[in-house]
This record gives structure tokens, sequence and C-alpha cells, in this order.
């Protein structure tokens, strides 16, 4: 693995899927890691080896006093993981704007709010990830809400790493495609692993550890000259249509 001896993390929604298996797999590779969750995850944390500190990172005064809380275990923060955000399907047409706004508030000005608060502290060599989605350069009914704000997240990167290549701080961005995480399987876990299935160029659905290894190397310092990227980890599925789907268009 990517060695992170000496560094320090912080991984927002890390409580379960993805951002879980990133924060094991950066403190197994040496990371110190802070764990930020709305769900109190303490123990859990702990048996990880990590760190835990209670944030809704929709509140912009929570984000800052995590970044603040990770400078106080070393001294430094050097690895900023901006994961957590919500999910919900449905048409726009029934779209609400007090949920489109949580939308907005948790996913789009999370991810805002923990880019500043940690650029800020950070030094020259480190590094910030942003979790977006498939979604966010491919249509898919019934996600639009959600959609736009993980679109949000590809622009918010891009300008970040011009504002802050300068100051020697890397940002890029992971679109995940369908994961089998708790939050991608709320709803109707049957579905979505078979439209993995039938979807994914790979025949199946993604693990959060995959997403996980990704992340890591674009923390580590062997991509060290890799910013303002956007890294589709979605088993191929945004490259074209898989010939399993395509079997079963001309037999339907």
């Amino acid at each position: 693995m990517f060695e992170l001896k000496g560094k320090t993390a912080v991984v927002t929604g890390g409580g379960s899927g993805i951002g879980a298996a990133t924060a094991r797999r950066l403190r197994q590779a040496g990371a110190e890691v802070l764990i930020a969750d709305v769900a109190d995850i303490g123990d859990q944390a702990a048996e990880w080896g990590c760190r835990f500190r209670k944030t809704d990172v929709s509140k912009p005064h929570e984000v800052s006093a995590l970044c603040d809380a990770a400078l106080e275990i070393d001294g430094r923060l050097d690895i900023m993981i901006n994961n957590a955000g919500i999910s919900k399907a449905r048409t726009l047409a029934q779209s609400e704007p007090e949920r489109s706004q949580r939308f907005w508030e948790v996913n789009a000005m999370g991810v805002q709010s923990g880019i500043r608060e940690a650029a800020a502290r950070m030094k020259p060599g480190s590094a910030i990830v942003n979790l977006s989605s498939i979604t966010a350069v491919r249509g898919f009914a019934q996600w639009g809400e959600y959609a736009a704000t993980k679109g949000a997240i590809i622009s918010l990167t891009q300008t970040a790493a011009v504002e802050y290549g300068p100051a020697g701080i890397r940002v890029n961005c992971v679109c995940p495609g369908i994961i089998d995480t708790p939050m991608a399987m709320a709803e109707a876990p049957e579905m979505v692993a078979k439209n993995a299935g039938v979807f994914s160029l790979l025949g199946r659905i993604g693990r959060p550890e995959e997403l996980a290894a990704a992340i890591h190397f674009l923390v580590s310092d062997d991509a060290s000259y890799v910013t303002g990227q956007t890294l589709l980890v979605d088993g191929g599925w945004s490259t074209g249509t898989s010939l399993k789907a395509i079997e079963l268009a001309l037999s339907s």
C-alpha cells in the first residue's frame, strides 16, 4: 500500500460504506485518521484505530471545528476526504424545495466547507479528495436533485485545484458507480444489484474497498502530479453500453 505514515487524515461520512472503508485503509497505511459522521460511531472508530468527532457537514462551524480537532492530533492536516452525503430517489416533478435545499446543504456546501477549512490549515504536499457520483456525468431518472449536487462537486474540485495549486495542495474528485453501501442499497437492494450487474462492463456491483483503493492512491505521494481530475470508479458504466445490456434490449 502507498505509505501514509506521519500524515493526519479526516474522513467525513466515515461511519459506513465508502467512508468507513477509506478510513480503515488510510489507517492501515499509517495515517492518523479522524472520522466525522452525524451518527455516533465512536466505539466503532476506536476498533479501527481511528478517532471520531460527531459532525454535521451542513454546518460550516462544525466543519471548522473538525479541522481544528485534526490539528490537535499531531499539529497537521495532510488529507481531507469529503465523503459525507445524502441521497433519495425522486423525480423532478416530485421534488420539493425544502428537501432540495437539504441536498445542497449537505452534498455541495458540505464539500465546499470541507475544502475551504481543510486547505486553510494545510501545508504543501497535502491532498483533498471529494466524492461525487456517476450521476454527475450521465442522466439517471429519479436522481435529478442528487445529481445536481454531485455535478457541483466536480466543478468545486476543478476550481479548488486551480486556486490551491500554487500552495502545493492537490484536489481531486472520485465518481463512484453503484457500490454496495448501506446508502445505495437502502431503497431497493435487489434492483440496485441487478442494474449494476447489467450495466457495469464488469458485470457486478462495486465494493467500498475498491473506492477506498482509488482514494488512497490520490492522496498518496505517488499521485503527487495529479490534481483537478475526476476519476470514475464505476466498473466502466460511463464508458459505454455493456454487452449484457445490449443482449437484454435485443431479446425484449
